[in-house]
């Protein structure tokens, strides 16, 4: 099992999760994980827990980086990230839901982190500091995904087993409604998977701290995942961090060759 599920019950192998994949104990497991990653034994203050995940994704994205700024570069960049999240650090909103707070912390504190640090550190023009921030970003979340067993094995069947399109449905489901949280609606339409996200927040916090166009490059990890989604691909016209009313995710099978 890997090292940061906190079983609640007796653990299981993940042999034999997948040998009961079709059963609701592991449809359970996958989505308590908000399609991200189980929280280890402990709490954390919201201090610890953006620093840890700015370390952790340091290190995930470590050749990116080196490849974009420069092997020499690397600690610089890591040293001068830390010294930009204490400044702003206390600005981190207070998130009590689990899914919610995750998906937060996944990317607020490393995206904000590294931008500021491209153009104050690196003093880079802001054209270039967005664009090797959507590199780093698009690798981050590539990489991250990869380590996702059970979540890609579901994923990767969604588009021909019902049972599995039902469980990445699920992923969409927050639950609890929060100020920075997520929410999202399920309308009718003709696409295999469609939802509607009306609230994200991503998007607000960044339009607080300044930097609203940062939002727009989260947005593009949706692109990176869904190739994890075999035989479906992603279609949207709109996007919160656009300024439009909802993102509208459409899921639809590609067109066999």
């Amino acid at each position: 099992m890997s090292k940061d599920i906190k079983c609640t019950g007796p653990c299981r192998s993940r042999r034999q999760l997948l040998v009961t994949i079709g059963g609701v104990t592991v449809g359970a497991l996958a989505l308590g994980s908000g399609f991200l990653w189980l929280r280890g034994p402990g709490k954390k203050s919201a201090y610890e827990l953006g620093q840890n995940v700015i370390v952790k994704y340091q290190k995930l994205s470590r050749p990116k980086m080196e490849e974009l700024l420069g092997a020499n570069n690397y600690q610089r960049c890591c040293t001068a990230m830390l010294s930009e999240y204490g400044e702003f650090a206390d600005s981190l909103p207070t998130i009590k839901g689990k899914r919610n707070k995750a998906t937060f912390y996944a990317n607020a504190p490393f995206m904000l982190a590294l931008y500021r640090t491209l153009l104050d550190e690196f003093t880079l023009p802001q054209d270039r500091a967005l664009d090797i921030l959507n590199q780093i970003t698009c690798f981050k979340v590539r990489k991250d995904w990869e380590n996702r067993t059970i979540t890609r094995f579901i994923m990767a069947r969604a588009a021909e087993i019902e049972f599995f399109r039902k469980l990445t449905l699920k992923g969409f489901e927050w639950g609890d409604e929060e100020e920075y949280g997520w929410a999202a609606e399920f309308p009718e339409s003709d696409a295999y998977i469609a939802v509607n996200m009306n609230r994200c927040g991503l998007v607000k916090w960044f339009s607080q701290q300044g930097v609203p166009e940062i939002a727009p490059i989260a947005c593009n990890g949706d692109f990176v995942w869904v190739e994890f989604m075999t035989g479906l691909e992603l279609k949207r016209t709109q996007t919160l961090a656009q300024g439009d009313p909802i993102c509208d995710f459409r899921y639809v099978k590609k067109q066999v060759q």
